[in-house]
């Protein structure tokens, strides 16, 4: 069961972070540093699911085994889209107008977005729920950090 917390943990701060899986959008969202986030779609409705399954009590352990398999997986493609996202980001830097200081510090926070999105995806694929949480909490402060820094853009 906590296992499952963990997963649902992952799923809705994931969705604070990440674009949907359309290249699409997705090339269009990654021109704009502030947009990236607001293609969540795909991660609320999996957190609704998510929800669903914590609610559900009739659950063989059996088959929550096969609903952690099927959220790992989900969460190992969102982790891909949202580390090729971060990479865009820092491939868009040079048109965003920044001063030197400014893109710096946007460049760290950008590579260490996919950095932790490349350390969920490896959590995730290596079915270590539990250090799921922490990754997720830095990956949370990655973003406040950059928001708060660059959100006006």
């Amino acid at each position: 069961m906590k296992k499952l917390i963990a997963l649902m943990l992952t799923c809705g701060l994931l969705s604070a972070c990440s674009s949907g899986p359309q290249q699409d959008e997705h090339s269009a969202a990654a021109s704009d540093p502030a947009l990236h986030a607001v293609q969540d779609r795909e991660l609320r409705d999996l957190m609704d699911r998510m929800n669903s399954l914590m609610m559900e009590r009739f659950m063989t352990e059996h088959e929550m085994d096969i609903e952690r398999r099927k959220y790992a997986r989900q969460i190992i493609e969102t982790s891909q889209i949202l580390a090729t996202t971060a990479q865009s980001l820092v491939n868009k830097l040079p048109g965003l107008g920044l001063s030197p200081d400014e893109q710096s510090a946007f460049e760290n926070l950008a590579r260490k977005l996919g950095q932790h999105a490349h350390n969920l995806q490896t959590q995730a694929e290596n079915r270590a729920f539990n250090s799921i949480s922490s990754t997720l909490h830095e990956m949370k402060s990655t973003c406040m950090a950059c928001h708060t820094l660059f959100r006006k853009l």
